[in-house]
């Protein structure tokens, strides 16, 4: 790519791309290159481009400019979703002249922002609905949108998420004028959130959370609230749509092969993990069985005793990790890859997704590394004093054994 390509220029002074984002650039640009407008995957890949380009204004104007000077339909989309993320003040000459360039080519809209006042297509784009979700310890898929309401000129912040195990879904629609009260209460959120970071999601996927967290929601009834937000989001709903992590991640094949890739431990230290726990009544049949092996009455090799442990736990898994149980845990494995891959974390979303892809295939859940770990560590959270975990031993003792998926049987 030429220095041109890497520059832009503000009044007298040029503003130049390091190394590191030239190469960037390239990418970037070789990417879009084989996108199709037209195709299901390009809205998803300008999501992600707006996250990533995101804080980086020079990254982003010096990429307008180079789409404008061979303008097409990729490239003037790449635009519209890409302006909003630059500071307009050392960069409102750039983006007027690419919107320039852009309506010399037909591409009628950009006319409209190139004209000497900054409307119509500004105050067009800001009237687009968006939406995010966020992952805050203690809360379940906290998602938040800020949809135009046509009748009354101004916008509906929604938020939404559930707690307490399920019991309470918190549901709130506010009003605002203008986009600064969600862009505070994003800020806000993101202070808070598991990563720093609130990620963009496109609506029809925040519809499809909000509706599965009112599925997950165990309580009843209803409230205005609740109601007002169903009506928002309905108009949005694809439920026939899968989620938008598979616009992001590659498909795998045989996810099973993969699982000796997994850092369990690694991955759910960034994962709040209590909605995935299983219950004490339910774990106890199974706590029992394995306190069992350790009956002196057992006169069999310690080796045998510690296999039937680990069957123990492959049978509990099998039992528990079902029907919702087990949505549960494929749809939380999905979000979970959808967030890291937002948040640039790409060993964690690999990870993740391997899980996710298991357990929506027809492998046994029993053999699943992340079930078995919840097994474990729901068993350990009940019964404390009959566990031991991998921190509490570097080397674990002669009488216990860690698995191949790191549990230490006792």
């Amino acid at each position: 790519m030429s220095r041109k390509q890497n520059t832009i220029r503000k009044g007298k002074d040029h503003f130049s791309l390091t190394g590191g984002e030239s190469q960037e650039l390239q990418m970037i640009l070789d990417r879009l290159a084989v996108q199709d407008p037209e195709g299901e995957s390009f809205e998803g890949y300008l999501h992600s481009l707006r996250n990533s380009v995101s804080g980086r204004p020079l990254l982003g104007a010096v990429l307008i400019d180079s789409l404008s000077r061979n303008p097409n339909q990729t490239g003037f989309r790449t635009f519209q979703a890409l302006y909003e993320t630059i500071d307009a003040s050392p960069y409102k000459r750039n983006l007027k002249q690419a919107a320039y360039r852009f309506s010399q080519k037909g591409f009628k809209a950009a006319e409209k922002i190139s004209a000497p006042e900054k409307v119509v297509l500004i105050q067009g784009e800001h009237r687009k609905p968006t939406a995010h979700m966020c992952m805050v310890p203690g809360t379940m898929w906290i998602v938040s949108a800020f949809i135009p309401e046509a009748l009354q000129g101004g916008y509906a912040l929604i938020t939404a998420f559930l707690e307490d195990d399920f019991a309470t879904f918190n549901v709130r629609v506010a009003e605002s004028r203008t986009q600064k009260l969600y862009r505070d209460y994003l800020q806000e959120l993101s202070v808070h959130a598991i990563g720093g970071r609130a990620h963009e999601i496109p609506l029809w996927h925040a519809a499809r959370l909000f509706f599965e967290l009112l599925d997950f929601w165990t309580g009843k009834g209803s409230y205005a609230h609740l109601e007002r937000a169903r009506d928002f989001f309905k108009r949005y709903h694809e439920p026939d749509r899968r989620p938008y992590v598979y616009d992001l991640m590659p498909e795998i094949e045989y996810p099973e092969r993969h699982f000796s890739e997994l850092k369990i431990e690694e991955l759910f230290e960034a994962m709040d993990l209590s909605w995935l726990s299983f219950g004490k009544e339910e774990l106890s049949p199974y706590h029992e069985k394995i306190k069992s092996l350790d009956s002196p009455l057992l006169v069999v090799p310690r080796e045998v005793q510690v296999e039937r442990g680990l069957d123990v736990l492959h049978d509990a898994a099998e039992s528990l990790c079902v029907g919702a149980k087990l949505f549960l845990y494929e749809r939380f494995f999905e979000e979970q890859a959808m967030a890291f891959k937002l948040s640039g974390a790409e060993d964690k979303a690999h990870w993740a997704w391997i899980i996710a892809r298991s357990l929506a295939g027809p492998s046994p859940v029993g053999k699943n590394p992340a079930v078995l770990q919840l097994v474990r560590y729901s068993m350990r959270f009940h019964w404390n004093e009959d566990f031991v975990s991998a921190q509490e031993t570097e080397q674990p003792p002669e009488r216990e054994r860690r698995t191949e998926s790191g549990i230490i049987l006792p």
